[in-house]
């Protein structure tokens, strides 16, 4: 799209200037016909305050396709103008499970495998940026491996010394939610048995302690491998989905209270409690008796890129909680550190396109200070 006011042309991918440069020698190295090519993604990172409702969309970029490298150098930058023009402390980066992000947080590894963190080279003093999967995102992926566990494709035969099966959440739908009159979990419909993937809200209704407590009254020990993945699953994310002051005093749940300790238990429970139950899980696959082979044992447990979400959240959340309350923050909504409005970004900007859910480049950048 031509854009009147600057004489620009909009909608070729545009990254930060050594990525630009970058692609020209790539495009003149390889003879390609075509200079820049078209963009067909909007890449935006959004700067959100832990103790404030400040959210903005920093920048955007028109990217095609995507890698690590790149996304290093745009991240970068944008720190750098964060913290040295505009003087805000960056703290965390946070994103979802894609491919490249998972890239680019193993760009920062010393030498070590698994890496929640990396020095802030454009701090004043000396200070840390953690690194967050979405916690959100995250427990979608483990709805999806726990579906696919024993029903839907059976791709996973979720294991944790008895089996930890979707077939039990079905029966439970079927035999106390559909001919029953009284249903034990009132929320449970045909909607969250039959799986829909991008449903964060279905997600947390399935892996609740309400659905949790009606399969042990139902079915006992049978399922009690499933009980405890569900309960564990439901007090990490109430945990890290703090969304206000009052809640958790509401719902009479401790676990979405406000943060206000710097030696709060469940800080503790997600460092210690928590990466325990995995490290425990992937012990009692590694001893299982019987001549399993390593893609047998490895659908036993969630997939690899979830695993390594939940255990970089339960490190990186904890030690963010403590730095903000130890600077003097009165509280922490854990909720804060998660990537819903950007989430919601995009959602207004396709609303905001009408029956054009695909807007363009120049359509969306048009419409984001409007949502702001």
């Amino acid at each position: 799209m031509y854009n009147k006011s600057t004489g620009e042309l909009i909608g070729y991918v545009r990254l930060d200037d050594v990525t630009n440069e970058l692609m020209k020698l790539r495009t003149s190295i390889s003879h390609s016909k075509g200079d820049i090519p078209v963009a067909q993604n909007l890449l935006v990172t959004m700067v959100r305050g832990i103790t404030s409702n400040l959210r903005y969309p920093f920048a955007a970029y028109a990217t095609k396709t995507l890698t690590a490298n790149t996304l290093y150098n745009v991240l970068w930058e944008c720190i750098e103008y964060i913290e040295i023009v505009a003087g805000l402390k960056v703290l965390y980066i946070c994103c979802d499970g894609a491919v490249q992000n998972r890239k680019f947080f193993s760009v920062h590894a010393d030498g070590t495998e698994f890496v929640y963190k990396t020095t802030n080279h454009y701090a004043a003093e000396d200070r840390d940026i953690y690194f967050v999967s979405d916690p959100p995102h995250l427990l979608k992926t483990a709805r999806n491996c726990f579906s696919n566990s024993f029903a839907h494709t059976d791709c996973r035969h979720l294991w944790y010394h008895g089996n930890i099966s979707w077939a039990h959440v079905e029966k439970l739908f079927e035999e106390k939610c559909c001919k029953s009159v009284y249903s034990l979990c009132p929320k449970l419909t045909r909607q969250h048995v039959s799986f829909s993937k991008m449903r964060v809200n279905l997600a947390a209704q399935v892996l609740s302690l309400t659905v949790a407590n009606a399969l042990e009254h139902c079915y006992g020990p049978s399922v009690q491998a499933t009980v405890g993945f569900i309960r564990m699953m439901d007090k990490w994310f109430d945990v890290l989905n703090v969304k206000n002051l009052y809640e958790g005093k509401h719902k009479r749940n401790e676990n979405l209270k406000p943060f206000t300790d710097l030696n709060d238990p469940r800080l503790c429970w997600l460092e210690d409690d928590f990466l325990k139950y995995l490290d425990d899980w992937k012990k009692a696959v590694d001893e299982r008796p019987g001549n399993f082979t390593k893609k047998q044992k490895q659908e036993m447990m969630l997939s690899r890129q979830t695993l390594a979400g939940l255990r970089m959240s339960c490190q990186s959340v904890p030690e963010i909680v403590r730095i903000v309350l130890a600077a003097g923050a009165p509280f922490v909504l854990t909720s804060h550190i998660n990537q819903d409005p950007l989430e919601q970004l995009f959602g207004h900007c396709r609303y905001k396109g009408g029956s054009n859910n695909n807007p363009s480049v120049a359509e969306a950048c048009h419409a984001m200070p409007l949502i702001t």
